[in-house]
């Protein structure tokens, strides 16, 4: 059995970059796969499709929404349409919490200080998560 594959999302900054570079490692030493997406791409409607095809074709989804980005919630509310499970992240510095219509799902609260934290938590809500899958 192919093991799951997982699609992170987060604001396309240094700031977003290191959060998806620490999910993305965390993730792989649990044995799941991550999709990524090229950074080649040009921001636009190619780079938009390439996004949400790689969200159609992921297990899993793991979203930073500390900043309430709308590319990232955009893109969280499509994995919801299609029913993807999601895993949300949001920072102790963001300051502004969760919208309401985010409020009561699963989420990972991590403090930017601290990714190596976020990479522990990560690892244990996706180990959780695959095993209640398999049961």
């Amino acid at each position: 059995m192919q093991s799951p594959h997982v699609f992170v999302i987060a604001p396309f900054d240094p700031e977003g970059r290191r959060v998806q570079d620490i999910v993305g490692r965390a993730i792989q030493e649990t044995g799941l796969r991550v999709v990524q997406h090229s950074d080649t791409i040009r921001p636009g409607a190619e780079l938009t499709s390439t996004i949400l095809e790689a969200i159609r074709g992921a297990d899993l989804i793991i979203a930073d929404v500390s900043r309430q980005n709308p590319n990232v919630l955009y893109e969280v509310g499509f994995a919801h349409a299609l029913r993807k499970p999601t895993i949300l992240l949001i920072s102790t510095k963001s300051g502004s919490g969760l919208p309401s219509d985010l409020a009561g799902l699963q989420y990972i609260m991590y403090d930017p200080a601290n990714l190596d934290r976020l990479a522990d938590l990560v690892k244990a809500e996706t180990k959780a998560l695959t095993m209640r899958r398999s049961a």
